[in-house]
């Protein structure tokens, strides 16, 4: 039996006051009244309690002896089609019985077999408002849908609460003005607030040492969902998962909480999250949502649903499929940017430069994209995936050569950046050893620009850059202050940082720095000096007319 029926449930010894408690908790209008066995006795609506108390009940007098036992009643094996034309003005719900007269449900206008007819009218529960559930939550509201949203997190909802910003999102402040409080409800907890549609956002971190994908915070979430679910309600993982997750993890976790059946009693679907920070907003709007559901009810019902706001949908055949497609998204993103990373160690190597290479060999030529080497690739999503799909190689007897090594590359460029410099200083007359650095660009990434500095390749360059000086200074210029202190390292403007710097890195490719006077700030360098240019931003500057400082690049021999 379905948590909202619950609610709706009296007993033979319940009073007047139990059976109005049991009316405004379900939410229906209706209480059910059932003997010991669950059997089926009558009902009392609203307008019932009203009536009776224009006669002088008392709240303390049994309820039983006040009931409608003779409502209009659906079999459980009438179809809920059928079940429907019962309805009218006067009957706006009906009880369902099995065959041995217990309740197992009921019938309204908003009941169905296939797929919500009415799906904005739905109260959606979101379980997780880090960067997936927040903005979606967001767009949900933006879209006319009712939200409730949780996380475990304390400060994260006190912000929220507060219509602070978490992080860095284009567009953000203005959602959380407009919707925070009307559209969009704070919990405190999940328990006690109903929803028909729920959505685990939820992160799945790996473990630092093993590398493996830990999955407690899933199961939990299902757990709290499957004490919530009622009856026709749906569940949808956006969160990125081992393939075989929805199914032998989250279902099973659903119905043992419930006590129901996937694809009988609730729906699931898998429909994963692919927006970049830092346009995510938008984003969520104009990205095909690439859905899979347990069964054809499941993937039609979360197809209204996300088609309210995005205009793109794309069906696939099982939530194993989707699971995959989430997987191969990201992974073979990191492997595009490995390839081009290896070829940079290259070309340093043998004194070329990878980015005149690259160009010419995309210049109009539409079989490649190759992209353009970075220093690392980080960022919360492509630092742990492929190491969640390795582990169904794994679980497969198979390995994922290919995953590992592109990852291997990606985490371990990052880290050679100050030796390679110290070696280069060296020949100069200077040595990184004690020296005075400025690093710009905390954020893993510059553009679309993000506040985010979860596993930012930068934070990997400092614990290389430490242990050749300690005299370090930092400037983002959407990383707060406060945060770029709270990594030990003193936060400073772009001339203070400058001014009688011995290194200069720009560790991320954010678009401002295109509009930095560098003739005005390369000068104020304690020369000889090397500018790290990662990204390159500043290759059609002529910057080898500044005599004594050493302009150079990844990929650059």
């Amino acid at each position: 039996m379905d948590a909202l029926l619950k609610k709706m449930i009296f007993d033979e010894k319940a009073t007047v006051s139990d059976a109005i408690e049991c009316c405004l908790h379900g939410s229906k209008k209706v209480a059910f009244c059932v003997d010991r066995k669950g059997k089926f006795l009558g009902l009392l609506t609203e307008g019932d309690l009203l009536r009776l108390f224009k006669t002088g009940v008392k709240l303390t007098d049994k309820a039983v002896n006040h009931i409608n036992r003779n409502p209009i009643m659906a079999s459980e094996e009438l179809s809920i089609s059928e079940a429907k034309k019962m309805l009218g003005s006067r009957i706006q719900i009906i009880p369902r019985v099995d065959a041995k007269g217990r309740l197992v449900g009921y019938v309204d206008m908003t009941s169905y077999e296939y797929g919500f007819i009415t799906i904005k009218n739905k109260t959606v529960m979101i379980l997780g408002l880090g960067y997936v559930g927040l903005t979606l939550g967001l767009v949900m509201a933006d879209s006319g849908y009712a939200v409730k949203g949780f996380d475990v997190n304390k400060g994260l909802m006190a912000k929220l609460k507060r219509k602070e910003p978490p992080f860095y999102e284009n567009g953000l402040q203005d959602l959380l003005d407009d919707h925070i409080d009307k559209r969009f409800k704070l919990v405190d907890s999940p328990e006690g607030n109903a929803a028909e549609v729920f959505i685990i956002t939820v992160g799945t971190p790996i473990d630092k040492e093993t590398k493996e994908p830990k999955m407690d915070m899933i199961r939990g979430a299902a757990k709290t969902v499957g004490k919530m679910l009622s009856k026709d309600n749906i569940v949808i993982l956006r969160s990125t998962v081992m393939i075989g997750t929805t199914r032998n993890v989250v279902i099973p976790e659903l119905e043992k909480a419930s006590g129901m059946k996937a694809g009988k009693d609730f729906f699931v679907a898998f429909c994963f999250e692919r927006t970049a920070e830092g346009r995510a907003l938008k984003e969520l709007r104009v990205l095909p949502q690439i859905i899979g559901g347990y069964d054809e009810k499941s993937c039609e019902i979360a197809s209204r649903l996300f088609n309210e706001y995005t205009p793109t949908i794309i069906k696939v055949d099982s939530v194993e499929t989707a699971e995959l497609c989430k997987l191969m998204d990201n992974c073979y993103r990191d492997v595009r940017f490995a390839f081009a990373n290896q070829l940079a160690t290259l070309a340093e190597k043998i004194g070329l430069n990878i980015h005149k290479a690259i160009d010419a060999v995309n210049l109009n030529y539409q079989r490649n994209s190759i992209p353009k080497p970075s220093p690392g690739v980080g960022g919360p999503c492509l630092t742990k995936d492929p190491y969640i799909l390795n582990k169904v190689f794994r679980l497969c007897g198979m390995d994922a050569d290919l995953l590992l090594s592109a990852r291997k590359i990606n985490e371990t460029s990052v880290k050679v950046i100050p030796s390679r410099c110290d070696k280069i200083l060296r020949g100069s007359g200077k040595t990184l050893k004690g020296a005075r650095v400025f690093v710009v660009g905390f954020a893993f990434k510059g553009e679309p620009e993000t506040s985010d500095l979860r596993d930012s390749t930068t934070l990997w360059f400092l614990e290389s850059l430490r242990k050749y000086t300690k005299d370090i200074s930092g400037y983002d210029p959407v990383v707060t202050s406060a945060e770029i202190k709270n990594l030990g390292i003193k936060a400073v403007g772009i001339e203070d940082g400058f001014r009688n710097a011995d290194a200069v890195f720009i560790m991320n490719n954010h678009r401002s720095y295109l509009h930095w006077n560098i003739e005005k700030l390369v000068v104020k360098m304690n020369k000889p000096a090397i500018f790290f240019d990662s990204w390159y931003v500043f290759a059609e500057r002529n910057m080898a007319q500044y005599k004594d400082i050493i302009y150079t690049s990844i990929g650059i021999g």
